[in-house]
């Protein structure tokens, strides 16, 4: 186990939609795979509360938590942690009353030693929050919800006005984390799912590994073709029941805030599901043309992206 002195508080940063979720239930894992007793507070905007003195996830309290108070509780708490900011609280929460969060960002800096900047493709992430939009969920959590949710054949178009404002968003966020944090690492979306382990050596310097890869794959391909299509060893298998019932405590004993989230659509997916495709590939150049920050989306990067897909997940 690694000494007290050595250890790192982590914050993710996030615009929501590009992975944090995943990440932050992915990386408490990783910790508590070595012995380490990470908590994982989800977001620090939206409510917290303390256990024995350890800072956690309580339920929402529609930001009623003043700034102020947020700041002293990651001052008087020692528990080690996993947490969270999404700019789209901070907006939020400015809605219901003016608010410096220049403390905030002060005390942030302080406490969490390694910050982690969230990065997605902003084409897809702009796709992703379309669809998420019309099916008004966020993150599904289990084989039949994501069924449900995310169902073979369904195709509907998306709000191209929308998909635009995320872009926009997405420009946004990556300014405010520049502007206001001391970010340590970038990780990118499509880096964390196709290699979480080497994800989370490179962020906690740490050389084990765990079967979180082989967990993902298999829950997400599970509740796409109601089977397992991928090769699981034996010793794979009894890793991944083990993982499952390690991550079951996490959330019972307030570790985590809810158990890992399941992939929800892939670029095939979400090609085959929007029938507007080829005009949100339309105003996001338009967009991408406009800055210098990202590259342009042609259909061989497209082409691409479904075939690595298709190696990670055995995607049909």
């Amino acid at each position: 186990m690694l000494p007290v002195e050595t250890r790192n508080n982590y914050l993710i940063l996030t615009p929501d939609g590009v992975g944090s979720t995943y990440l932050q239930r992915a990386l408490t894992v990783y910790l508590q795979c070595a012995d380490l007793d990470y908590w994982n507070a989800h977001e620090l905007l939206n409510g917290l509360d303390t256990i024995d003195g350890n800072l956690c996830r309580s339920r929402p309290h529609e930001y009623s938590q003043p700034i102020e108070y947020i700041c002293n509780l990651l001052l008087v708490t020692g528990n080690f942690l996993v947490c969270r900011i999404a700019q789209y609280r901070i907006k939020e929460r400015l809605k219901q009353r003016e608010e410096n969060y220049a403390d905030l960002y002060k005390e942030c800096n302080r406490k969490f030693m390694t910050i982690i900047f969230c990065a997605r493709d902003p084409f897809e992430y702009a796709l992703s929050w379309s669809i998420r939009k019309r099916s008004d969920v966020a993150n599904v959590y289990s084989i039949s919800k994501r069924i449900d949710t995310h169902g073979v054949g369904v195709k509907e178009p998306i709000d191209l006005d929308f998909f635009q404002s995320k872009l926009e968003q997405y420009s946004e966020y990556e300014y405010w984390a520049q502007d206001n944090f001391d970010i340590t690492h970038t990780v990118d979306y499509d880096t964390l799912h196709q290699d979480v382990d080497s994800v989370m050596q490179t962020v906690t310097s740490m050389t084990h590994t765990t079967f979180l890869q082989d967990y993902n794959r298999l829950r997400y391909t599970a509740s796409k073709n109601n089977k397992v299509n991928i090769n699981i060893t034996d010793e794979s298998f009894d890793g991944i029941c083990k993982l499952h019932s390690m991550i079951d405590r996490l959330h019972c004993t307030k570790r985590l805030p809810t158990t890992m989230p399941l992939k929800m659509t892939t670029m095939s997916d979400k090609q085959k599901r929007v029938t507007n495709f080829s005009n949100a590939v339309d105003v996001y150049n338009t967009w991408a043309l406009k800055g210098n920050r990202h590259a342009i989306v042609t259909e061989e990067t497209i082409r691409n992206k479904i075939d690595t897909e298709k190696q990670i997940y055995a995607d049909t």
